[in-house]
C-alpha cells in the first residue's frame, strides 16, 4: 500500500493534535478531470460533493494501521471533507492522533490534488466540542449550532468558518479496504404522533458512568457547552393537535418500519430561530405516566440517544455525523418555529447481506429469518460488531457465531476477514502476556479483558480456515494463538484444568456468570479450553494439542458430572483439596453437550432430560429450580445447534419461533437478551440463519476453498426455498417440497453428505 498515495501527507490542525472531539472541514477544488479520491482518516470522515453526501469511512483497523478508501468522482466540485477526531478512549473509535489523508487522481492515475499543510482546513464551528459522550463504549454525542452559511458552504465550498493552520504528520501504515463499498439507501420516517412537551423539574436527571469516568477522556460536566442530558431527562409529553409546524413546547413522533441503523437526515424550514431536540430508541416501551403514547427512552440502552440543533432562520438539509439505531424518533421544539419537510434515515449497513433470497411457507419463520438478515446487515459494515447502537464494537465470541452467518448471506467472508485481520495486528500493551483484547479495535485504559473470549477466537479461526482454506490470515494469527495457549498453560492445575482465572470471566448473561459460579475451577471455561486446544491442534499442526484437549474432556466429565447434571465449579478447602460446589446452571449443561463432553449416545437419560424438560419455557421456579436458567448469549444458541446435530429439526423450528418471533415482531431485529433492557440488535443472534438452514435444508457449511457444499443426509424440508450466493458468482438453491429436498448448484461445486 506504499504506492497508493503519491504526494499526499496526513494533516491536522497544529493547535489541536491533543484535543478531544475536534471536527475540521477540508475543501478540495475539483476541475472535472478527477476520477477518484483516495482517502483515510482518524477518527472518521465523510464527504459531500456539490452538497451531496457520497461517502463515510474509513473501515476500522488496528492501532497504527489505516484502511484506504477509493471513491469514484464525476463532475466538478466542490468536495467537502469533514473529519471528526475524537482522540478519546472507546470500544469503537481508537484513541489516536487525528488526521486527514487524501489525494485525487484522474483516469490515467495522475495525481491532481493532495493533502498537505497548504490544504484549506477550517474548524467546524457548527459542532459543539465540549459535550457528553454518547455511551461508555462510544465517543462523543452530537450538538450543533447552524445558520444559513452552512448549507451554502456545502454547495459552493466558500467556507465561512475559522481557517486553521495545518501541520503535516508522518505517513501511517496503510492497509487496503477489505469490505465492499456501501450504497446508502434511504428509509423514510412516518409521523405517528403529535403533542405538547414541557419540562418537569420533578423528573430525575439520568446519570451514567460515561458522564463521569475520567479514564475514558471526557469533558467535565461543568465545561459542557450544553447539558442536553438534563433537558431530555425532564421532558414530559401529552398528545394534542399541533398542525404542520413545530412551535415552542411541541413535538412530532415518527416511526420506521423496523429498527434500522444509519444517519438521521432532516430537511427543515426554520421560520424563526429555533432549538430542536431529536430523541430516538430501538423500541416502544410505553411509560405508565403517559399511557397511549409511544415511549421513547433516550437512555434505555445506557446511551445518549439525543442530538440537539440550535438553528437560525433558514432552509437546512442536516445529516448526523455518527450512525445510530432507531425504530422510533421524536422531534421536540423548545423554541422558534420549524416546518419538517422530510425526515429520513440514510441507511448504514452491508448491502451484501441482502444477496440471499428466501421464502418460507411458515411466515413466522420467514419473519425471524428476515430479522436475522437485517440484524447482520446493520452489524457488519466495516467489520463484525456486537450491536450498531450502544457499542459498534468488534467483540470476540459474538464473532464466532456471526462469522459463520456471513458467507451464507453474502457469498463472501470479508467482514470476518477484516475483523480477524485487525486482531492479527492488535495492540496488547495493557494486557497480560499472551492475552488478546476482548473486543477490537478498542482501547482499554481499565485493563479489562475476558480470558474466555480468546478461546472463542481460536475456535473462530478454525471455522474460518474450514470455510476459506489455509489463507495467509491464518499464518498471521499464529502468534496470537501461541500466546493464548502460553497464557493458559500457566493457569493449569495438577489435573490439567484451568483454575482461578483472572480478568472478567464470562460464561454467559445468567446465573452461570455469578462470582460463586466461576470461582476456582470453572467447568464451562474448561470445556471451552478443551475445545480450543483441539482447534489449535488443527491450526498449528500439533497433534499433541488434540490429545491434551481430549484428555481434558474426559477429566472434566469424570470430575464434574454427577450423573444427573454437571456442576459449574469446584473450589479448594483450606487443606488444598478440590470440592464440587452445589452450583448448577442450565448453560453449563449446554457447554457439555455442545463441546462433546456428554452426548445422547453415552448419556441418554441426561441428554433426554435436557431435550424434553429444559429450554426457554421451562418453569424454572418449580422444575429443577436449582439448575439456573440460560440466556440467549450463549446457552440458548448452543441448545438450538445441539438439537440440530441430533436431527431434531422440528423442535428447532418450534423453539426458534417461540424464542425469537417476539423480537422479530417488535423490532424487526434480534436481541442481546430475552428482554428489552439492552441492545435489541445484536449480531451474534443472526446465527439463527445458520441453524434454520441446517434444520430445514440440511446445510452445514460451504467450503469455498474446495468448492464443496457440506450437507446433512436428512433435514426437515418444510415448504420453503433459499438461494444462497456463492463466491464464484453462482448460486446454491435449496427447496423443501412435500418433505423432499431439491438441490440446484453450479457444476463445479460438489456435494458432501455428512
Amino acid at each position: 500500500m506504499t504506492d497508493v498515495f503519491v504526494n499526499a501527507r496526513p494533516v491536522w490542525s497544529e493547535s489541536d493534535l491533543c484535543s478531544l472531539n475536534v471536527s475540521l472541514f477540508f475543501v478540495v477544488p475539483l476541475s472535472g478531470r478527477e476520477s477518484e479520491i483516495r482517502i483515510t482518516a482518524s477518527s472518521f470522515y465523510r464527504i459531500f460533493h456539490a452538497g451531496k453526501f457520497i461517502a463515510y469511512g474509513p473501515s476500522r483497523d488496528a492501532h497504527g494501521f489505516f484502511r484506504v478508501d477509493r471513491i469514484p468522482l464525476q463532475g466538478q466540485g466542490p468536495l467537502i471533507i469533514e473529519v471528526a477526531g475524537y482522540h478519546c478512549n472507546s470500544f469503537y473509535a481508537l484513541n489516536q492522533t487525528p488526521f486527514c489523508l487524501f489525494e485525487t487522481f484522474d483516469a490515467e492515475g495522475h495525481s491532481i490534488e493532495a493533502s498537505s499543510k497548504e490544504t484549506k482546513g477550517y474548524r467546524n464551528e457548527t459542532r459543539l466540542q465540549k459535550v457528553t459522550r454518547f455511551s461508555y463504549q462510544r465517543a462523543f454525542s452530537e450538538s450543533y449550532e447552524f445558520d444559513p452559511r452552512y448549507p451554502l458552504f456545502l454547495k459552493t465550498g466558500d467556507c465561512p468558518y475559522q481557517k486553521v493552520g495545518l501541520c503535516e504528520l508522518p505517513l501511517p501504515n496503510l492497509d487496503r479496504r477489505i469490505v465492499h463499498d456501501l450504497s446508502f439507501p434511504r428509509a423514510t420516517f412516518r409521523k405517528i404522533e403529535e403533542g405538547v412537551a414541557s419540562l418537569d423539574a420533578y423528573l430525575p436527571i439520568y446519570q451514567d458512568r460515561y458522564q463521569t469516568t475520567e479514564y475514558l477522556k471526557i469533558f467535565p460536566k461543568d465545561e459542557w457547552e450544553i447539558d442536553a442530558n438534563a433537558v431530555a431527562s425532564q421532558l414530559a409529553y401529552r398528545l394534542a393537535k399541533v398542525g404542520d409546524t413545530l412551535r415552542p413546547g411541541t413535538f412530532f413522533t415518527y416511526a420506521l418500519p423496523a429498527s434500522l441503523t444509519g444517519f438521521f437526515e432532516l430537511v427543515l424550514d426554520v421560520q424563526e430561530d429555533a432549538l430542536l431536540y431529536l430523541l430516538f430508541d430501538e423500541v416502544n416501551v410505553p411509560s405508565p405516566a403517559q399511557p397511549g403514547m409511544v415511549g421513547i427512552s433516550f437512555y434505555r440502552n445506557t446511551t445518549h440517544n439525543c442530538i440537539t440543533y440550535s438553528l437560525k432562520k433558514g432552509h437546512y438539509r442536516l445529516l448526523s455525523f455518527e450512525p445510530y439505531t432507531a425504530h422510533f424518533a421524536r422531534l421536540v421544539c423548545l423554541g422558534g418555529a420549524i416546518k419538517v419537510s422530510s425526515f429520513r434515515l440514510v441507511r448504514y449497513e452491508n448491502p451484501d447481506a441482502y444477496r440471499i433470497r428466501y421464502s418460507f411457507e411458515n411466515k413466522k419463520i420467514e419473519r425471524v429469518f428476515a430479522s436475522a438478515v437485517s440484524t447482520f446487515a446493520q452489524n457488519a459494515v466495516d467489520l463484525l460488531t456486537d450491536c450498531p447502537s450502544r457499542e459498534r464494537a468488534g467483540w470476540l465470541c459474538d464473532s464466532f457465531f456471526s462469522g459463520q452467518v456471513e458467507p451464507l448471506l453474502t457469498g463472501f467472508n470479508l467482514e470476518e476477514e477484516a475483523f480477524l485481520d485487525a486482531y492479527a495486528k492488535c495492540k496488547k500493551d495493557d494486557l497480560p502476556e499472551g492475552m488478546i483484547p476482548m473486543c477490537y479495535p478498542a482501547d482499554f485504559p481499565s485493563k479489562e479483558y475476558i480470558p474466555n473470549w480468546s478461546l472463542w477466537y481460536i475456535l473462530e479461526l478454525e471455522r474460518f480456515k474450514k470455510r476459506n482454506g489455509d489463507v495467509p490470515l491464518i499464518a498471521k494469527s499464529r502468534k496470537n494463538i501461541e500466546g493464548i495457549l502460553s497464557y493458559f498453560k500457566k493457569l493449569e492445575n495438577n489435573d490439567g484444568m484451568l483454575e482461578n482465572l483472572q480478568g472478567w470471566v464470562f460464561v454467559e448473561w445468567s446465573k452461570a456468570n455469578d462470582p460463586e459460579f466461576i470461582a476456582g475451577v470453572n467447568t464451562p471455561s474448561n470445556m471451552l479450553y478443551a475445545a480450543a486446544l483441539i482447534a489449535a491442534s488443527s491450526l498449528l499442526g500439533d497433534p499433541n494439542l488434540k490429545a491434551k484437549g481430549e484428555a481434558l474432556k474426559a477429566a472434566i466429565k469424570k470430575m464434574f458430572f454427577r450423573g444427573d447434571f454437571f456442576v459449574d465449579n469446584a473450589i479448594r478447602d483450606e487443606a488444598g483439596h478440590l470440592h464440587l460446589t452445589d452450583n448448577m446452571s442450565e448453560t453449563c449443561q449446554y457447554y457439555a453437550l455442545y463441546f462433546g463432553i456428554a452426548s445422547l449416545e453415552d448419556d441418554p437419560a441426561f441428554a433426554k432430560r435436557m431435550i424434553e424438560v429444559f429450554g426457554e419455557f421451562r418453569d424454572d421456579k418449580n422444575v429443577y429450580p436449582t439448575v439456573y436458567k440460560s440466556n440467549l448469549l450463549m446457552g440458548i444458541m448452543m441448545r438450538l445447534e445441539w438439537l440440530n446435530r441430533l436431527g431434531m429439526h422440528q423442535k428447532v423450528f418450534a423453539e426458534t419461533i417461540d424464542y425469537f418471533d417476539k423480537m422479530a415482531t417488535l423490532t424487526g431485529t434480534l436481541w442481546e437478551h430475552d428482554d428489552v433492557n439492552a441492545s435489541l440488535n445484536h449480531c451474534f443472534a443472526s446465527y439463527v440463519v445458520h441453524f434454520l438452514l441446517e434444520a430445514n435444508f440440511g446445510l452445514l457449511y460451504i467450503d469455498e476453498a474446495n468448492k464443496e457444499i457440506h450437507l446433512k443426509g436428512s433435514s426437515l424440508c418444510e415448504m420453503g426455498s433459499v438461494s444462497i450466493p456463492l463466491r464464484s458468482g453462482g448460486r446454491l438453491c435449496l427447496q423443501g417440497k412435500d418433505g423432499k429436498r431439491i438441490i440446484r448448484k453450479p457444476k463445479d461445486y460438489s456435494l458432501v453428505l455428512e
